[in-house]
């Protein structure tokens, strides 16, 4: 199916992309998003990491095809702004791909047709228009090109409603849901994520700690502007659920750290975790040395 592809297309680009336009992206993501994924590229390309990994990544058939995806139809993906991803456990999805010239008629109808082809489809993308906007119909979902430098794809069931966004109507996830959780997360880090837990995913963090089963939603992000550093944050309906899973958590952490190696003494000396009001935060950083050495351990 298109979409199936579509957002594999949409998630292994990601690393690829260069620039930052999530503010924008972000507002064609309907409210009945369950989770979602933000990139800001220029920070991973321009990284130390990227650049540790970017030859094996560049070799894999999967990260080519994708890549192909654009370039056969001139684009260059290492020039796109942003890619903005929203989606459900019903499989509905929204991508939205920032770049110069994605959006235009000629450059729209080829990826499509690209992404058909990788997906077994029959090949066909006519741009047509539908109150008022651009779009190329397909047999699962829509692609409209909002503006020329924007192509944001849709499943059918919410294909209206990211129509109504891009005309200033309905709600976005980040303007309703999403809102609080939006804002617990650093938008210009290199990447960024929220997500509601469902219940029979929270059920299996009773592995960590059964406090942990309680969890709500997660948000978090990744800088790699010197190594890697992450942050995290679950969300607790009560600070005593939070309180409680953050001790636990610590307890557990303190009883394994001393069995890292040697080596990687940094990471673990970086690792924090504590409860903020009804959320339990968590950090942890890797420098270079750090990241250079799991390499090193690890088979590519």
């Amino acid at each position: 199916r298109i979409w199936t592809t579509s957002l594999a297309v949409s998630l292994l680009v990601l690393p690829a992309c260069k620039g930052g336009a999530n503010a924008d992206a972000v507002k064609l993501i309907p409210d009945e998003a369950e989770f979602i994924i933000g990139m800001n590229p220029a920070s991973i390309t321009g990284s130390e990491v990227y650049k540790e990994f970017a030859a094996d990544l560049e070799k894999e058939d999967d990260f080519k095809e994708a890549m192909s995806a654009f370039k056969d139809c001139g684009l260059e993906p290492t020039s796109f702004d942003a890619v903005v991803i929203g989606a459900n456990q019903s499989e509905e999805f929204v991508a939205v791909i920032v770049g110069s010239g994605i959006g235009e008629d000629d450059n729209a109808s080829c990826v499509i047709k690209s992404i058909q082809k990788m997906s077994g489809d029959e090949e066909a993308a006519e741009v047509t228009k539908e109150d008022g906007k651009k779009i190329i119909q397909f047999t699962d979902g829509r692609a409209y090109l909002v503006n020329k430098n924007m192509l944001a794809l849709s499943t059918t069931a919410w294909e209206d409603k990211v129509g109504e966004l891009i005309d200033g109507k309905g709600t976005a996830a980040v303007d309703g849901k999403k809102k609080d959780l939006y804002g617990k997360v650093d938008s210009k880090a290199a990447l960024w994520f929220m997500a509601e837990i469902p219940a029979e995913l929270a059920g299996m963090a009773a592995m960590a700690a059964p406090e942990a089963t309680e969890v709500k939603t997660v948000a978090g992000s990744v800088d790699l502007s010197k190594g890697v550093a992450v942050d995290f944050v679950a969300g607790f309906d009560a600070e005593d659920k939070a309180t409680a899973t953050a001790g636990k958590v610590q307890e557990m952490f303190d009883g394994i750290k001393g069995e890292a190696p040697p080596e990687f003494s940094g990471v673990v000396e970086s690792v924090k975790i504590e409860a903020s009001g009804s959320d339990v935060k968590f950090g942890v950083s890797a420098s270079m040395d750090d990241i250079k050495g799991l390499k090193d351990q690890i088979p590519m």
